[in-house]
């Protein structure tokens, strides 16, 4: 992915200072591509060093991760214990020896199996490389399709009638919103998918407590999601694993 995210990049740059030049490549497509494999470049090159921002991250003890977390033992993941800024979380990074980060104040505000939950949630996207996927859906959405557009354009001749243009210029709209809204879509489903994988150790009562302590910390939203969030909001959550609203104390 690094020679990969490397090439493009350059190649972006060469295109960008015209030190390459190709008829069919206009500037909209330069810009396009270039904000694409910047994108690619950043996710590469800097996501993983990410942890550089946490100064005093500790990380946590293979004693603490056995007792707590037994079906991480033997996994290559690190475990650190981090004071985040705005508001206590966790997340999860991929990269050669792969991490899970998790603002302190969780650890002692949580029982053991309500923090297991949502340490093996950020292990699913680990496991199944979650955050690749989501960025590259995300590069694709914004960047990609209008890439594609300002490629079909010159081979497609526009209507001239000003109804039939003004029609092609909402399809196509349409179509980038479109491609917006699927991308937040997928990474909905994604947490619905790491809910699921973690919810298979631990008991739903652990559940329930589990996102009731993450409202009370104002970290989860329970209220309707909008269109374009990335995060599935807590009816779809605990639909997804057979919860009941009832059964959750707002």
């Amino acid at each position: 992915m690094r020679i990969i995210s490397l090439l493009l990049f350059v190649i972006a740059i060469l295109l960008k200072v015209n030190i390459l030049n190709f008829t069919f490549i206009n500037d909209n497509l330069i810009r396009y591509f270039f904000a694409f494999s910047l994108g690619l470049f950043v996710y590469a090159f800097l996501k993983p060093h990410i942890g550089l921002i946490f100064p005093n991250k500790k990380e946590l003890s293979n004693e603490f991760v056995e007792n707590n977390i037994p079906e991480l033992a033997n996994k290559e993941v690190h475990l650190y214990s981090v004071d985040m800024p705005f508001k206590p979380n966790l997340f999860a990074v991929k990269k050669k020896k792969s991490a899970i980060f998790i603002d302190s104040s969780l650890i002692n505000k949580l029982s053991k199996d309500e923090l297991r939950f949502f340490i093996l949630h950020e292990y699913s996207h680990i496991k199944d490389n979650d955050s690749l996927k989501m960025h590259l859906a995300s590069l694709s959405a914004f960047t990609v399709i209008p890439f594609i557009f300002f490629i079909i354009i010159p081979i497609v001749q526009l209507p001239t009638n000003a109804l039939y243009l003004i029609m092609t210029i909402v399809l196509f709209v349409s179509i980038y919103f479109l491609g917006i809204g699927l991308n937040f879509k997928y990474k909905r489903h994604l947490e619905l998918k790491c809910d699921s994988y973690a919810s298979n150790y631990i008991d739903h009562s652990d559940i329930k407590s589990a996102f009731q302590k993450f409202i009370t910390l104002d970290i989860f939203d329970f209220k309707k999601r909008s269109a374009l969030s990335s995060h599935p909001s807590l009816n779809e959550r605990l639909d997804n694993l057979s919860i009941s609203i009832e059964d959750v104390d707002l």
